[in-house]
């Protein structure tokens, strides 16, 4: 372990250097939820599988880097879940630690395993215990007069695998954090057995109410004669026909009716499969303010 607070100082640096490399879209001002609370980051970096942000904080106690990660891409306007933090402090131990790997001289970080979520379950131990073997690794502590340890490999700073390991590392504390009935918890090999149980059992069913809203079919058809078979979004054709030989779109309304929105030609927009589907999951705040752009050009012409 790397303890000499100049080195650590440098390994950070590194570090902060390769993952603004790696996460090509930079995202400013972003609202981050912590327990107690929640605060907004100058920015943060992202590609569609991880975010990233990094403050150096005085905690009366002395320095400390705090980086924080969480999973999928971070949205705008309201609060972003953090999946793990790894802090790092240039006078006291805290849970992300750099070490000098013996092999190869080069600067990796790693993690003690011990992480928070303010549920019964989440802790040191039991994350531990489910982490693969092959990612842990044995370290000695200058600072603890040089006893093993072990720890979580995260990422090798000088390794062509570094943004993938982070994010192994990432999804692998995301999935441990959800809730036990939630299959993202679950590794390949258990989802594999929870499939083949259910392939042997026989199907049920449930009655839901579920709240429709009424639309104007005349606002929907305007809406793709509209796009002419081009999607608004991504702008590209439709990707198939319907039984009519017409090319597919579908409406969907920019601002949702459920929330308020109306079923009118300047709200509605069509849209390919894909991106409709991906408003209702991402909701991207730059593909809302394109829709209601394309919306407004639309009606002019």
């Amino acid at each position: 372990a790397i303890r000499d607070p100049k080195r650590i100082a440098s390994a950070q640096k590194s570090f902060l250097r390769r993952m603004r490399k790696e996460l090509p879209t930079k995202i400013p001002n972003i609202v981050v939820g912590y327990q107690g609370g929640s605060m907004k980051l100058k920015e943060a970096f992202a590609n569609n599988i991880i975010w990233f942000a990094h403050e150096l904080q005085d905690d009366k106690k002395g320095l400390r880097n705090w980086n924080i990660f969480g999973a999928g891409k971070p949205v705008l306007k309201r609060s972003n879940g953090i999946a793990v933090e790894v802090n790092i402090a240039l006078q006291k131990r805290l849970a992300g630690i750099f070490a000098l790997d013996e092999k190869t001289g080069n600067t990796i970080l790693l993690h003690s395993g011990k992480i928070g979520g303010g549920r019964k379950g989440i802790g040191k131990t039991a994350f531990m215990k489910c982490y693969p073997g092959e990612r842990k690794v044995k370290f000695v502590d200058p600072s603890s007069d040089n006893k093993e340890q072990e720890a979580i490999f995260v990422a090798d700073l000088a390794s062509s695998d570094f943004i993938c390991d982070i994010e192994f590392f990432v999804d692998a504390v995301h999935r441990f954090k959800a809730s036990p009935d939630d299959p993202k918890r679950l590794s390949d090999a258990e989802i594999k057995e929870k499939v083949a149980a259910a392939s042997k059992t026989a199907r049920s069913s449930k009655t839901a109410a579920v709240v429709v809203y009424t639309r104007n079919p005349y606002v929907a058809e305007y809406a793709k004669r509209r796009a002419r078979g081009i999607c608004d979004l991504c702008r590209r054709r439709a990707p198939f026909k319907n039984a009519s030989n017409e090319h597919y779109l579908e409406c969907h309304h920019i601002v949702w009716l459920a929330h308020g929105g109306a079923d009118c030609p300047e709200n509605t927009v069509a849209l390919c499969p894909n991106c409709h589907r991906k408003m209702h999951i991402v909701k991207d705040e730059k593909d809302i303010n394109e829709l209601q752009r394309r919306a407004k050009v639309a009606l002019r012409d």
